[in-house]
């Protein structure tokens, strides 16, 4: 087991973020060398934050039943969510296109508030078979490379999730933003790359996963989808109100699905019964790709289980809901501050 790292007597922004920060990378060292640790503790040593508490049952019952109550037939909810969802997916030859008009929407959302490089550019690559549906290399000189996973059957408002979250305003902006202000204006060279299992990754996370509220509200979203993006999947919007509403509901479910990552990667429910209750308690249809995407990334999980969370908190303390210009102005002082921290509660 590696060190641990003493803390400096200097404790000044900086220096405490690099401190974290190389804990987190001393932590790291320590599960790719075979230590194996609770997911809380991976996630306190890892991201600086401990897991989420466990999850309201009453409120995921009735997340349930508004879904039962919403979705045609009856029985299972998982199958008929996913034959509902079916309705909406993209067809894998549209795919390209329907994701490359929606990054125009979102970076068109994002230049009413923020002012972007001219030389920016976002290029787009498609992979098949990965352990999550999308990801984004920021490639420096203000150019970023998402990888988005063909497999999937993204809906019309998961493509634009999707966009939103990798690109405008997600991690392509949160990293030109941070290479302009910080890297190139302030010099600090050690915000030039960013570990995978940190805090500073938490924070990316969690702004990347607020991003498509931040952009677009959800009468706009609803106003693009129809006429435009649907147009250009070259399927009906109808019910496309329904669809936003579905998504809307399965998100209160998260706290059940982070509890349930968390038991899989504690050992305490093995693949069948994780599976299993993903399916019937999270309603994920397809449970095998979260699974695979624990195996791979353990308590990475919890950037995605807590990192919206704390971002929309950080947000709500300094700007009204309706204020959007204060809002944006908000998001860009929380990404381009990688030394903030997300109190551990």
């Amino acid at each position: 087991m590696a060190a641990a790292l003493k803390p400096s007597r200097d404790s000044g922004p900086r220096v405490e973020f690099l401190e974290r920060q190389l804990r987190a990378v001393i932590a790291r060292i320590d599960v790719l060398t075979g230590v194996r640790r609770s997911f809380a503790d991976e996630s306190r040593l890892l991201f600086g934050i401990d897991p989420p508490p466990s999850p309201d049952r009453a409120q995921a019952d009735a997340a349930r039943h508004d879904l039962d109550r919403l979705l045609p037939g009856r029985g299972d909810l998982a199958p008929r969510i996913a034959a509902f969802q079916r309705r909406f997916a993209v067809p894998p030859d549209r795919l390209a296109a329907v994701f490359s008009r929606a990054v125009v929407e979102c970076r068109a959302a994002t230049r009413r508030y923020v002012t972007l490089p001219s030389d920016e550019r976002v290029d787009v690559e498609y992979v098949s078979d990965l352990p999550w549906t999308a990801f984004t290399r920021y490639l420096g000189d203000h150019k970023s490379r998402v990888t988005v996973n063909a497999t999937v059957a993204f809906t019309v408002d998961e493509v634009l999730q999707v966009a939103c979250h990798e690109a405008y305003p997600g991690h392509h902006v949160i990293n030109l933003l941070v290479d302009d202000a910080l890297v190139r204006g302030e010099r600090r060279v050690e915000l030039s790359v960013q570990p995978l299992f940190s805090p500073q990754a938490l924070l990316a996370e969690g702004a990347a996963s607020i991003a498509p509220q931040l952009a677009f509200t959800g009468e706009e979203r609803l106003a693009l989808e129809r006429p435009t993006l649907f147009g250009v999947a070259g399927i009906s919007p109808e019910g496309a109100e329904t669809a936003i509403e579905v998504g809307r509901l399965l998100a209160r479910l998260d706290p059940v699905r982070a509890d349930i990552s968390a038991r899989y990667v504690d050992g305490s429910l093995e693949f069948a019964r994780a599976a299993a209750a993903l399916e019937h308690e999270a309603l994920m249809p397809s449970a095998e790709p979260m699974l695979k995407f624990l195996n791979q990334f353990r308590s990475y999980a919890v950037t995605y289980a807590r990192g919206p969370e704390l971002a929309s908190a950080w947000l709500d303390a300094r700007a009204a809901p309706g204020d959007r210009a204060a809002r944006w102005r908000a998001y860009v002082q929380l990404v381009t501050n990688p030394a903030q921290v997300f109190e551990r509660k």
